[in-house]
């Protein structure tokens, strides 16, 4: 039989008695220092707390003069099969066009133009393969604050965000799918403002659930 949960309050660490403990109004009250609180966060706290316990595949965790620096890189796996379809997508469009461009043709110019997409895909797909090979998605915490960045090396894109007290930080579906599966979003609440949305490349879940604990941490 599987013991019951132990509640403590967040503000003394004192136990909490189960009559003090409302689920229906989430509401959890804690006598010894008269402290108020939702049921629901000292919930997530401790689930938070199970999360951060083990770290997942693919993610490295270090403490840097910047501050707590989380950094994620996707399977090596996904780049080599991106590499692959680049070379022969490329390969087979160069050989097309060298082989048709010595040959005088009527309305050469559109057929150039019709080209173009086929050319933009085998840009995009081999971008997508050193990515995956050599980015990184890293996180950089402290108190109240992160910072994203994005590519490759120290080329990317930095994006900083506010980690507010009673932010609410959770993960959501996206408007992206992949192989018919909806991807998930971390969505971070901003003071009066649009909220910080990304993760939708960070393949495991776990990770992402991972991510979204620390950063309930570091709110301030």
């Amino acid at each position: 039989m599987t013991a019951p949960v132990e509640l403590r309050c967040p503000q003394c660490g004192a136990p909490l008695a189960m009559e003090d403990v409302n689920v229906a109004a989430d509401v959890i009250l804690c006598r010894s220092c008269n402290c108020t609180g939702k049921f629901s966060d000292l919930v997530q706290e401790k689930n938070d707390e199970e999360i951060l316990e083990t770290l997942p595949c693919r993610m490295k965790v270090m403490k840097t003069p910047r501050g707590l620096e989380v950094t994620y890189r996707k399977s090596k796996a996904i780049g080599f099969f991106f590499l692959f379809f680049a070379l022969f997508w490329n390969g087979f469009l160069c050989v097309f066009l060298f082989s048709s461009s010595g040959k005088e043709r009527a309305g050469s110019l559109i057929e150039q133009l019709f080209f173009i997409p086929f050319i933009l895909v085998g840009i995009g797909v081999l971008a997508g393969a050193v990515y995956a090979l050599f980015g990184r998605m890293t996180l950089t915490l402290n108190p109240g604050r992160g910072e994203l960045f994005r590519g490759v090396g120290d080329m990317g894109r930095r994006q900083k965000f506010l980690l507010a007290k009673d932010a609410r930080i959770t993960i959501e579906d996206s408007s992206m799918r992949q192989n018919d599966r909806v991807l998930h979003k971390i969505v971070v609440e901003q003071p009066g403002g649009k909220p910080f949305q990304f993760g939708t490349g960070i393949a495991e879940e776990e990770a992402q659930q991972y991510v979204a604990a620390l950063l309930r941490q570091m709110r301030d």
